[in-house]
């Protein structure tokens, strides 16, 4: 916007233009750079409860362990129980479709894991591979 203003030079009367600013305001609210740089924060919470539970499982397993040693029955029964009763917990908490996947993935996971510290700590049982059986 301009605004004409009149001076005097001299005795003489000129024209006179002069700028007048005016910073409009906007409606754009700034980026917080720590929004950013954390890009999913459910990501991280996700990672922080999947280490929790895991420590939490850890800790229950070394208590479960110290009583198959102190129990008089049969360690296998032991373990049996253990399992059963856990997995019974399990199925009738979540859906039979996710027990049934998680129930087959993590067998699956023990297996190859108990297969393959075998295979290298014990190669004289010769596992197979394939469907981690001794041969």
């Amino acid at each position: 916007m301009k605004k004409t203003l009149k001076s005097t030079n001299n005795g003489e009367t000129m024209p006179k233009t002069k700028k007048i600013n005016k910073k409009k305001a906007s409606n754009v609210i700034p980026i917080k750079q720590d929004a950013i740089e954390n890009e999913d924060p459910l990501l991280s919470i996700e990672e922080k409860e999947r280490e929790r539970t895991n420590k939490f499982a850890r800790k229950l397993c070394d208590e479960i362990d110290e009583f198959v040693k102190e129990c008089q029955m049969n360690s296998d029964y032991t373990y049996y129980h253990f399992l059963y009763h856990v997995k019974q917990r399990a199925i009738m908490n979540v859906s039979y479709a996710l027990f049934k996947h998680v129930n087959n993935a993590s067998t699956d996971e023990v297996v190859g894991n108990m297969s393959e510290y075998l295979n290298e700590n014990a190669p004289e049982l010769k596992l197979d591979a394939s469907n981690n059986t001794i041969q």
